[in-house]
C-alpha cells in the first residue's frame, strides 16, 4: 500500500482543518520543548555550574539518541498516530510528577539528571511519531508545503518558548517552569488527539511476530537498499556535521576574534533566523518545487558557501549576509528533504526511518561541537568555517552524483 492510496483527494495542508489540528498540537509541544530545555539548562548551571549543565544537557542527548533506532521500530509496529498521542501524553506526566518534586525540595543534580534521562527516552519515540505522521495526512504533492509550514512554526516556538522559559525560571523557580511545560504538553496533547489519518498507521506496520531488534535491523536493511533513501540520510548527516558545530560554536569565537561583540553573534543568528523563515514561508506558499532532489544537492553547495562567507567575512554586516543565506539553504534543504524522505519511503517502515533521519540530524551535533573547538584552537575560527563549508561541498557532491537523488520529485504519482 502506498501512501498516495492513503492519503487522496484531500484539500492543500492550509485549508485542512486535520492538518491544521496536528501543526497546533505539534507546534504547542514545541513551546513546551523549548521551555524544558531552558529551564533546565539554566538551573542546572545554577546548582552545578557549567559542568552540571553540560552533563544534565548531555545526558538527554544521549538517551535519546541510544533509543531512536527502537523508538522507530516501535513506532511502526504500534502505530504513528497512537505512539505519538501516547508519548506526548507521558511527557506531559514526567513534566508533572518533575514539578512537584522540584517543589518539594531543592532542585538536585541528581533529580534533573533523572528527569533528562526520562524524557530523552520519551523523545525518543515521539519525534519518529510525529515525524512519520504527514504522509498519512496529506498527498505526497503537498509533503514540501506541510514540511514549509511546519518549519515556519517552529521557528515561531523557538522565539516563543526559550524566552518564556528564561522568564518562568527566573522569576518563579524551575518547578513553575516544568508546571508550565506539563500544561503546555496537555494542551498538545488534546490537539494531537483530534487528528485523524485515513489508514491506522498500526494497519501496515511491523510485524509483531518479530523482536525488536530484526524490526530494528529490517528498518536500517530498507534504508540501505535505497539509492534514494541513504543518499539522503547521508546527505543531510554530512551537512549537519559541516554545519552545526561552525554556525553554534564558531559563531561566538569569530565575534570574539572580530571584536563584533554579544551583539554581533545576536545579528548573525537573527541573520540566519529571518533567512530560515524565509524559506519556510517560500516553501509553504509554493508547495509543490520542481526538480526537488536536484535542489537538495545544490542547496547544500549554497550551505557551503555560506559558511566560507561567514568564516572570512570582513565585517559583522557580511556575516550577517551570508548568515541569511545559509538560513535560506539549510531552510529550504531541510524542508525538501524531509518530504522526499517521507514521500519515497514504505509505510510499515516510516517510524524506522524518520528516527535515522533524527539521528543523522541530532548524532553528529557532540562531534561537529568537538570538531569546531579542535580546528579552533589550533587554526583560528575562520578554519572551522572552511572545515564546515568542505563538509557541506561533500554533501553537495554525495546528493548530484546520485542519479535516483537527482531524478526525485514531490508528486502525487510513484
Amino acid at each position: 500500500m502506498t501512501r498516495q492510496a492513503i492519503a487522496v483527494h484531500q484539500p492543500p495542508p492550509q485549508r485542512d482543518g486535520n492538518v491544521l489540528r496536528w501543526l497546533a498540537g505539534f507546534g504547542v509541544s514545541l513551546i513546551g520543548d523549548q521551555i524544558y530545555y531552558v529551564a533546565l539548562a539554566w538551573t542546572a548551571a545554577e546548582v552545578a555550574g557549567a559542568g552540571g549543565a553540560g552533563l544534565v544537557l548531555a545526558t538527554a542527548s544521549v538517551s535519546r539518541l541510544v533509543l531512536l533506532l527502537v523508538g522507530g521500530a516501535v513506532v511502526d509496529r504500534w502505530g504513528a498516530r497512537r505512539l505519538m498521542v501516547g508519548s506526548d501524553a507521558l511527557r506531559c506526566a514526567v513534566m508533572a510528577t518533575a514539578a512537584v518534586i522540584t517543589a518539594a525540595t531543592e532542585p538536585a543534580l541528581a533529580v534533573l539528571i533523572v528527569v533528562a534521562l526520562v524524557f530523552g527516552a520519551v523523545d525518543a519515540v515521539f519525534l519518529p511519531a510525529v515525524g512519520a505522521l504527514p504522509p498519512y495526512l496529506v498527498a505526497s504533492e503537498h509533503l514540501a508545503r506541510l514540511q514549509g509550514m511546519r518549519i515556519a512554526m517552529a521557528r515561531g516556538a523557538i522565539v516563543a518558548g526559550a524566552p518564556l522559559g528564561g522568564a518562568v525560571v527566573a522569576a518563579y523557580g524551575i518547578a513553575a517552569a516544568f508546571a508550565v511545560n506539563a500544561f503546555t504538553f496537555a494542551v498538545s496533547v488534546l490537539a494531537l488527539a483530534t487528528v485523524r489519518v485515513r489508514t491506522d498507521t498500526a494497519a501496515v506496520g511491523a510485524d509483531r511476530a518479530r523482536g525488536m531488534g530484526a524490526e530494528v535491523r529490517a528498518g536500517l536493511g530498507v534504508a540501505a537498499r535505497s539509492p534514494l533513501l541513504r543518499t539522503l540520510l547521508l546527505v543531510s548527516a554530512l551537512a549537519e556535521l559541516g554545519f552545526t558545530g561552525p554556525f553554534n560554536v564558531g559563531i561566538a569565537l569569530l565575534a570574539q576574534e572580530g571584536g563584533w561583540g554579544a551583539t554581533g553573534v545576536g545579528l548573525i543568528v537573527g541573520g540566519f533566523g529571518v533567512g530560515a523563515a524565509l524559506a519556510a514561508v517560500t516553501v509553504a506558499v509554493l508547495g509543490r518545487i520542481p526538480r526537488a532532489g536536484l535542489l537538495v544537492g545544490l542547496l547544500a553547495v549554497v550551505t557551503g558557501g555560506a559558511l566560507a562567507g561567514i568564516g572570512s567575512a570582513p565585517g559583522r554586516l557580511w556575516a550577517v549576509a551570508a548568515a541569511a543565506l545559509l538560513g535560506v539553504s539549510v531552510g529550504l534543504a531541510g524542508a525538501l528533504g524531509t518530504a522526499l524522505l517521507q514521500a519515497n519511503t514504505p509505510p510499515q517502515y516510516l517510524g524506522r526511518v524518520m528516527s535515522l533521519s533524527s539521528l543523522a540530524g541530532f548524532g553528529g551535533i557532540p562531534v561537529s561541537y568537538a570538531l569546531t573547538g579542535l580546528v579552533a584552537g589550533l587554526w583560528g575560527p575562520s578554519a572551522a568555517f572552511l572545515g564546515g563549508t568542505a563538509l557541506a561541498a561533500l554533501a553537495g557532491l554525495t546528493a548530484l552524483t546520485s542519479k535516483a537523488l537527482r531524478r526525485a520529485e514531490l508528486s502525487a504519482t510513484p
